[in-house]
């Protein structure tokens, strides 16, 4: 009967239209107008744990803890003054969400809470779909935990505050790894977070239709909250960093359970495809950087050019041999770091084999990406020395051409007539 009394005590509250709630009190002055009725309904079954009722009208005074029954006169339209007490106790009128979760509540055991009316929310816990985003947060957060108690290896009470224990194991390890207790309890930080799927758990439980692994599903989600919260500091809340990286923890678990079946750990495979993808990054950009010295010889070299103009013929001809060495060096280098580009493009692939990754998985697809990445890299670091073998040659075709403009000038008449002779037969 308390139950449902207290559900007709909020009821009545809000067709008062919510007056303000102060020291565990709320009054109305006014008619009762439609509320007449669940009024007289509640004064007749006053129950004390819950509420007293103090009515005051045309010079009368009336209350429940004086056991004083309903004047009969007192009809829907008459002015009255109420005073409504809501004793503390199990039934309760909190003034916020953030106020509730300040003190021991059911929430943080994953059980369910009852007979408790949130004021500020207008939330009478009970009640279907709250509308208020901050409550199904933390209707959310509560299923969260009760999901986590039944995955923990072993659970417990927190000596005093009653809170849950929970312990995670790696049981399947052959390394030794420290246990993982979580305290969870919900709080204003936890309802800030982003919402929790708690659709994944319906995977790791047995149902009629699709049993396969269960067990397994279920240690690798022990596994994977392990390695999620394993190297985070005891001083931060382990509860809310795994609210905070439930798409962390959910990418993890799927990948672990995807390495289960091919029989590697998803973080390690990971963690060497990054490795991998950092050192041949890094050797490619070599490739580039152990020739930048050898390329300051460039603009040296079309210096000689200009040299050659200024000095005699003896002089043009040593400018022209440094030239052609600079230049045959030069290419000869570029072209031995095309080749050592070609190799670590060929190995790429090799490189990423040691994988047993499902094509369509999620390490499978950071492996596609990262070989992407490099492929371009290559592609882009080869078309840059193929400009720069083209451009060491140019020196060396600029002081010819100088050279023999210079001491050879009947050279360049003669090719001009020739080119000019051949333009006009082919334009007849």
């Amino acid at each position: 009967m308390s139950p449902i009394y207290f559900e007709k005590l909020v009821t009545f509250y809000r067709g008062l239209g919510k007056p303000s709630v102060a020291n565990c009190a709320f009054e109305y002055r006014g008619q009762l107008d439609n509320q007449f009725d669940i009024f007289k309904e509640l004064w007749n079954k006053s129950d004390q744990r819950i509420a007293d009722f103090e009515l005051s009208f045309d010079s009368g005074s009336y209350g429940t803890c004086y056991e004083d029954s309903l004047p009969e006169e007192l009809t829907a339209t008459t002015d009255i003054h109420l005073t409504v007490s809501l004793p503390a106790g199990n039934f309760r009128f909190i003034e916020s969400l953030e106020n509730f979760l300040l003190i021991d509540n059911n929430l943080n055991t994953g059980k369910q809470v009852e007979n408790v009316y949130l004021i500020k929310e207008d939330f009478l816990f009970g009640e279907v779909a709250p509308v208020n985003e901050p409550v199904q947060k933390a209707l959310q957060l509560s299923q969260f935990i009760t999901e986590l108690y039944d995955l923990a290896n072993y659970n417990d009470r927190v000596e005093h505050s009653g809170l849950l224990k929970l312990v995670f194991i790696d049981t399947g390890s052959t390394k030794k790894t420290a246990p993982i207790v979580i305290e969870p309890k919900i709080n204003i930080e936890s309802i800030l977070l982003p919402m929790v799927d708690l659709t994944i758990f319906k995977t790791l439980k047995e149902n009629g239709s699709d049993n396969a692994h269960i067990q397994e599903k279920q240690a690798m989600f022990r596994v994977s909250i392990i390695e999620i919260l394993k190297d985070l500091d005891d001083s931060k809340d382990k509860f809310n960093f795994l609210v905070e990286q439930w798409e962390l923890l959910k990418e993890t678990y799927y990948g672990n359970f995807e390495c289960y079946l091919t029989n590697f750990s998803f973080l390690k495979q990971k963690k060497e495809a990054a490795e991998n993808y950092m050192t041949v990054s890094s050797k490619i950009s070599g490739t580039l950087s152990s020739i930048s010295g050898k390329l300051f010889g460039l603009p040296i070299s079309f210096a000689a050019v200009v040299a050659i103009v200024k000095v005699e013929k003896f002089e043009s001809i040593l400018a022209l041999l440094g030239v052609a060495i600079t230049s045959v060096l030069i290419a000869l280098t570029i072209y031995d770091q095309k080749r050592v580009l070609e190799s670590i493009r060929v190995s790429i692939d090799a490189l990423f084999s040691h994988t047993k990754a499902q094509r369509s998985g999620e390490l499978a697809s950071l492996i596609s990406k990262h070989k992407e990445n490099l492929y371009s890299q290559v592609k882009g670091l080869d078309t840059a020395m193929a400009f720069l073998l083209l451009a060491s040659f140019l020196p060396i075709i600029l002081s010819i051409g100088t050279y023999i403009y210079k001491f050879h000038p009947s050279i360049v008449s003669n090719i001009s007539w020739f080119v000019s002779t051949f333009m006009a037969q082919l334009l007849k």
